[in-house]
């Protein structure tokens, strides 16, 4: 039996030892680009995770607004002539001081003066309504509202029907109104 060497005496092992070295800082290198890929994507899904909570509050938003401005619809349309000065209540929940000032010393006083002289009475509900969102903290809210109005000289009621615009801004948990249009609809022709 005869043993051939292949190349210069000495040089075998010391190839293989650095062929494992190259391999150890290889597999160290590519151990540590994982570890810095694991750390990016952990980071990362924590950071789309409040992403997703902070968006699914902002879309919460709009139905939160929707139902607030259907309540506060349902106080302003519905009165009876027999309990007037607890029928405004509501508007505590007119966020703009201007807003509030206008209905507080003009429009409820020339209101009440009308529904005790007729003893009126209205029956209201809001119909259907939908929003629009603005941002997280601001809404606008349209709904379509209807009435039933009695008085002295006409006791089986009126119909009346109307669109109401709502402008909502939030208000720590809550809805306050900035803006109301109410607008009537048209006989049908």
């Amino acid at each position: 039996m005869s043993v051939t060497r292949v190349g210069a005496p000495g040089t075998g092992g010391e190839d293989r030892e650095k062929l494992y070295r190259l391999l150890v800082i290889v597999l160290v290198g590519v151990l540590v680009a994982t570890w810095v890929v694991v750390v990016w994507l952990v980071q990362g899904k924590s950071s789309a995770d409040e992403e997703l909570e902070e968006t699914k509050a902002s879309y919460a938003a709009g139905p939160d607004a929707q139902a607030e401005a259907e309540r506060i619809l349902g106080e302003m349309i519905s009165f009876d002539h027999r309990e007037i000065e607890d029928e405004y209540e509501w508007t505590r929940y007119l966020g703009d001081d201007e807003l509030r000032s206008e209905y507080e010393d003009s429009i409820i006083p020339r209101l009440t003066k009308v529904i005790r002289r007729t003893k009126a009475a209205a029956d209201g509900e809001v119909v259907q309504s939908a929003y629009d969102q603005v941002d997280e903290d601001h809404v606008e809210v349209l709904a379509f509202i209807r009435q039933t109005l009695t008085d002295v000289e006409n006791k089986d009621g009126v119909l009346a029907e109307q669109w109401a615009s709502l402008s909502m801004s939030r208000d720590g948990d809550g809805w306050l109104i900035d803006k109301v249009d109410i607008v009537s609809v048209p006989p049908p022709s």
